[in-house]
């Protein structure tokens, strides 16, 4: 039975129920994360444990030159496993939270520039009215709530942060508003 005829390009076959794996395929799984610590942990345990017997070098080997270096090729392997394993994990999570399974970067970009926006505008428009307007635009952007509640929230949230930090002692730009 010649089963290479069966493999798919993702490196499985399937040939009456039967699963055959080829390579790294299996990496998938969140699973992975916890025998890659493990393998990890061992490895580390092996390097440590080797060390205290003298590694010596290449030329005049130690009774722990062996152990270390098997140690050391089993992090080697076992690293990429775990690395691989959260990162799919992370990005499983991302494209969960997002609605359209993509990221959009188009939000981030923009609330990136608008606080840059905010440092720049700070002095010269004033603490209320710069906050103001950078709450304005972020809760827009990042929620679909309507105008009015948008505003509200804005304005009550820069009111109360000016009022409560200057009670404490801070003093803030005054801008063009004097206030």
């Amino acid at each position: 039975m010649n089963r290479s005829s069966t493999l798919g390009s993702e490196g499985t076959g399937d040939r009456g129920g039967l699963q055959i794996e080829i390579g790294f395929t299996r990496m998938k799984k969140k699973y992975d994360i916890v025998p890659g610590l493990f393998w990890i942990g061992l490895s580390i345990f092996a390097m440590i444990g080797s060390y205290k017997l003298e590694l010596g070098d290449f030329r005049d080997p130690g009774a722990g030159l062996m152990p270390f270096l098997i140690g050391a090729l089993l992090f080697l392997i076992s690293l990429p496993l775990v690395v691989k394993s959260m990162l799919e994990l992370m990005k499983r999570r991302i494209t969960e939270k997002t609605e359209s399974g993509k990221i959009n970067f188009t939000k981030i970009v923009s609330v990136a520039v608008s606080l840059f926006l905010y440092c720049f505008f700070l002095q010269k428009l004033g603490y209320l009215a710069a906050t103001t307007l950078l709450l304005l635009f972020l809760f827009k952007t990042a929620s679909s709530r309507k105008w009015r509640f948008v505003i509200i929230a804005s304005v009550l949230t820069s009111v109360v942060s000016y009022v409560g930090f200057t009670f404490l002692g801070l003093r803030f730009p005054r801008g063009i508003l004097g206030i």
